[in-house]
Parts: C-alpha cells; structure tokens; sequence
C-alpha cells in the first residue's frame, strides 16, 4: 500500500515544482538546520554584553580581546609580521589608508586613533654647503686635486616603527677637492616635513659614494626629525649600506578593499586598479605593481598566492609568489559581483553574489552554485545588491534587504537554501574562536549561541497520491510537545496538531481523498521522521 514516509531533512530548491523535489527536500524551510538529517530549529544569536558605537557598519576584533568599529565599511588585517611589538592594524575604507598601532588604538570607541599609511618622500630639497681642509701634505707638497670628489646627497623620513619611505629629489651637485682631508666637511641644512600624519621620527642621509652622478647612494647618518642641521664629515669607507626604498611609495589615497595574501603581502584596490604591497613592508607600495582590469573592481579576496578581483564585468585571478611576478588572469565568465560585502570565502572557495545567483571562484576556476537551485527571477527577491555575508560551519550566511532584516543560508554542498528572521548591522568571523559575531544597534552578538531557540516552519514537497485516502500518520521525534503538523490534500488542510498535540504514537486522519498531499511541521522540537500512510502497521515502521 502506498505511503509517504520523510526519514531525512533538507532544504529549499526554488527552481524545481514543489512535486518534483527529492523526498527530503522542503518546498519552505525556516528557521530551521539539518544537522546529522533531522529536522531542528536554529538557535537564536545570544548577547555578549560587549557594546561599540550604535552606528557601527563594520566589526573587528583585534587580538581576541578589542573590538573595533567604523560607522562606513571599511577592510582591515592584521600585521603580517610574526610577534609584531607594535600589533599593528591596517585598514582601508576610512577616508586615506590607514594603520594603528597599540600605542594609540586603545579609547572608549576604538581604533582611537590611526596614522596613515606609508611614508612620504621629502618634500624639500637638502642645502648643502663644503668647507675645505688643508690642501697640503704634512711635508708641505700639495695634495694631489685629482683626488676630488663628486657628490650628490638625499634623504628619506622614518617613522617610529622604523619604516623608511622613499627619497627626496636629491641635492645640488657638490664638488669637493680634498674629501678624504682632516677638516673637511659639509654642512646640510633640512626642512621639516609639510605634514607629518606618517608618525614621522626620523631622517636617513644619503651620498653618492663617487663621482659622475651615476654611483649609488650610501648611508650616512639618522638624525632626529626635529634636526635640521648635520655636519657630515665621515670618511668614505665608513659609510652604510646601499639605499634600497627607492619605490617605496605610499599606498593611493583612494585605495580600499585591502586584504592580506600569502607570503606576507597585502592587496588593495581604487577603480580598476590592482594594488600589492611589498612582502611583510605594508607600508610600501610600488605603482610598478599595480594592474589593471577591465572593469571597475567591486572587491578582491585571497586565494593563498592568488588573488581573486571581482569587478562590475569580468572576474580576475592574480597570482604570484612575489608582488613584482604577479601575473593576472581574466575569466571568460560574465557574471559580475553585484555586493562587495556579499563576497566570502566558504571552505576554499570565494562565493559571491552575481546577478543571476551564487557563484564560487577558486583557483581552479569558476562555477555557478545556484544554477540548479534557483532561477534569476527568483534570486532577484533577494535584493543581491544588499547581500552581507558571511561563513559559518560551512554555509554561506546572508543578510540582505535594504535593512538587512532578512536572512538566508545555502549550504555549498547540499546545494539548498533555507530562511530566517534575523537584523545585523554588520558582522565578523572570528578565526580564534571559530565563531560568527554580529553587530545591530552597536550590541555585538555570538551567533547561535543562546539557549533560546529559533521557531522554524518546514513544508514537504508535494507528494503525488492518485485519489488515495491516507487514514493516519506518525511522527517521531525529540520534545514533540514543542512542535505543530499540519497535513494537505490537494493544497487544504486536512489536520492541525498544534504544539502539544502531538502523540507519540501512530494517529489517525480525517477520512479524505487527494491527488496531492503534503505536510508541515513547524515550532522547535527535533523532528526525526514523519509518515503518511494508508495503515497503521506502515506508520509504524
């Protein structure tokens, strides 16, 4: 005798009719999760008591203890640098790039305060000026004039952690007759910085070693910033190593998205320009990296050594063990990223929301997730362009609507969707703890992590039945008494246990015939099984 018996729990695949679904999967599925195939509701985010500004649109958390928070969305990673002394922070999104330290983030509304990042170059040129020693041997003979030396000097700033920035213009050519002789010197004069929002400490002196113009520059001294004058008269074989920050140049003022790669480099990005940073020096960031796209970038995540730059166009992979051999790839996958914020990284794969669905990019190339699941006019509901995600224990999380008062999960590997109610201003993933915290009204919350538990609702397919009469059903289960059944035939409803009515034995059915039946469960109990059968002996089974 025919009976319709659900043992396993899924859920929704928008795409197909609800009487062509597999057996396990809902035709609505809300507030619910399928952990180890039964049915169980979702528990609520619970608060943790931990509170930032109330108009918070991005969530950091910095060294599992301090959160920071900025009122626009902004992209900050840690220092690359292993056991930094500094625990630097480096972010982008907040006006220039920027980087704190932990001399000055910690305040009642933290980052307190930030230096932008990079070092500029000297803007004035240095003075300098020769004073001659004595042109005579001790034996009173001349000393030889063919022993004079060209010389050229430059300068660089330095801030307080020791990052050296790129060299000024260098200085008027230098003539000096008797370089090597006791009383020889010349006198530098310097400008103070026109602006100093780097952290700026210090000055590195350059000179050229010999002459012609075309030697390269050797360390002198470091002297205070607040310094402005030096008398160099150190001998030629006592000077320091060569300078090596010609490029270092400052990250652009309009840089955003920044991201951290392997090998110690980090990645940004302004209009339809790549941006990588030297390996483990964040502050420097030569334009001779920089790459183009075709179309304007909406935002770019780390694949390991690639990085993968979602635009308004075409997807790109750049990838390279070292920022100057970055070589990018341009996908032949017209399917734009709509959300900047929708992009993240769930078990490899950077998932991200395209106009027509869910797409996973890995470096292995692209795949539609959501082809199969859901069409294009169905996934436009979802406002994608509003999408906010993030990954939790393998999922795809979502929040989308012009409130972000909305949510979905998809599950990559199960290929499903199901639904909740729930409102964040922001989120973050914590790697340390493994655990998804989200930010509304400036209260921060761990998400399911409360006690209290979510009500979910979970409608079968439609099951075809020919004009069959089913006279009874069973459902097993844990705590029963929280859950409701209703059953359908032909689209009405037939039976209604509310919570509480539930037996948990076998019962019976009104007498009714129908071509379609359905049922739906809702409420918090863990469902195991439901069965719909024309005899008690089949329930039971």
């Amino acid at each position: 005798m025919p009976a319709i018996t659900v043992k396993t729990f899924a859920g929704e695949r928008p795409k197909l009719d609800p009487r062509l679904l597999p057996n396990e999967s809902a035709s609505k599925a809300f507030g619910c999760h399928f952990d180890n195939g039964n049915l169980s509701p979702l528990k609520r985010p619970a608060l943790t008591g931990i509170a930032v500004i109330n108009t918070a649109k991005t969530i950091y958390q910095h060294l599992n203890q301090y959160w920071f928070a900025w009122d626009k969305e902004v992209h900050a990673v840690p220092s690359p640098i292993t056991d930094d002394p500094w625990q630097r922070v480096y972010f982008t999104g907040d006006g220039y790039p920027k980087v704190t330290t932990n001399e000055i983030f910690e305040g009642a509304n933290m980052p307190a305060s930030a230096y932008r990042l990079g070092v500029q170059s000297p803007e004035v040129v240095i003075i300098a000026s020769v004073t001659e020693g004595i042109d005579e041997n001790e034996d009173g003979s001349t000393i030889d004039p063919n022993d004079d030396e060209t010389r050229y000097y430059t300068h660089t700033y330095v801030t307080a952690a020791g990052e050296e920035g790129p060299p000024g213009e260098a200085s008027q050519r230098i003539e000096i007759k008797y370089p090597d002789e006791e009383g020889t010197y010349v006198s530098l004069i310097f400008s103070p910085p026109n602006v100093n929002v780097s952290n700026i400490t210090h000055r590195r002196i350059y000179r050229t070693a010999t002459g012609g113009g075309s030697a390269d520059y050797l360390f002198v001294a470091e002297i205070p910033i607040s310094q402005n004058v030096f008398i160099d008269d150190i001998q030629g074989d006592q000077l320091g190593a060569s300078l090596d920050t010609y490029d270092f140049e400052m990250p652009n003022e309009d840089m955003i998205g920044l991201t951290s790669m392997a090998n110690g480099i980090l990645a940004g990005f302004f209009d339809s320009t790549v941006c990588f940073s030297e390996a483990y020096l964040p502050y420097a960031w030569p334009s001779d990296y920089q790459q183009t796209t075709e179309h304007e970038i909406v935002t770019v995540a780390a694949l390991g050594n690639t990085l993968a730059v979602l635009t308004k166009g075409y997807p790109y992979l750049f990838s390279g063990i070292t920022p100057s051999a970055m070589a990018g790839q341009k996908l032949e996958f017209n399917q734009a990223c709509v959300s900047g914020r929708s992009a993240v990284i769930v078990n490899g794969s950077l998932i991200y929301a395209s106009p027509d669905g869910l797409i996973s990019l890995s470096t292995s190339g692209l795949n539609m997730l959501t082809n199969q699941v859901i069409t294009r006019e169905q996934w436009q509901e979802y406002d994608p362009q509003t999408i906010e995600a993030y990954q939790q224990e393998g999922r795809y999380l979502a929040f989308y609507g012009e409130d972000l008062d909305k949510g979905f999960i998809f599950d990559p590997n199960t290929g499903d969707f199901r639904h909740f109610t729930a409102t964040a201003d922001c989120g973050f993933n914590s790697l340390i703890d493994d655990a998804l915290y989200t930010c509304q009204g400036g209260n921060l919350s761990k998400w399911e992590s409360s006690p209290t538990l979510m009500d979910y609702q979970w409608r079968s397919k439609d099951f075809e039945a020919q004009d069959i009469s089913f006279a009874c059903g069973m459902v097993k289960g844990v705590d029963l008494i929280q859950s409701g059944l209703r059953v359908f035939a032909d689209e009405t409803e037939v039976l209604h246990l509310e919570p509480g009515q539930i037996p948990n034995t076998a019962f019976r059915l009104p007498p009714t015939r129908g071509d379609s039946w359905a049922f739906e469960v809702y409420g918090s109990g863990t469902i195991h099984s439901v069965s719909i059968a024309t005899t008690m002996r089949e329930v039971a089974v």
